[in-house]
């Protein structure tokens, strides 16, 4: 079962989507504490992408969310279409480089994907198939 919700890249939008966000995953099968997890992975998600996004957004374009339950999984992928493909790779490093520990405190990247990492399985940050950023985690549907 799969569903994308696109939303506007403004901090506005965040009480309402959380509370979309876990309703949605709880209707797909999944634990309240799933979506609860969920929730909190969207509310770090949209915050950095209204944040840091408002360096490089010109077109206002939709952020999106899809989420996909398969057996005992629930996958989230989150899109910013705007990014520059030069900070999806910047992210990707700060990942990488933070999957061993904490990140370092004296970078600007990579605090939010270690804090998403702690929910998430398999995080990983990627050029999306028509440009921009797509981050994809997975969380078991029943803790």
């Amino acid at each position: 079962m799969d569903h994308r919700l696109t939303f506007p890249p403004r901090a506005s939008v965040l009480t309402q989507l959380r509370v979309r966000v876990r309703a949605l995953a709880v209707r797909m099968g999944a634990s309240v504490e799933t979506g609860d997890r969920l929730a909190l992975v969207v509310d770090e998600l949209v915050n950095n992408a209204v944040e840091h996004g408002a360096v490089y957004r010109q077109h206002g374009l939709d952020l999106a969310l899809e989420l996909h339950v398969a057996g005992d999984r629930t996958r989230i992928e989150f899109f910013d279409p705007e990014m520059p493909i030069e900070f999806v790779k910047e992210l990707a490093r700060a990942l990488s480089a933070s999957a061993g520990g904490l990140p370092s405190l004296a970078s600007e990247r990579g605090r939010g994907l270690f804090l998403m990492s702690i929910y998430l399985d398999d995080l990983r940050v990627e050029v999306a198939p028509c440009g921009g950023l797509r981050l994809v985690g997975t969380v078991q549907s029943h803790p």
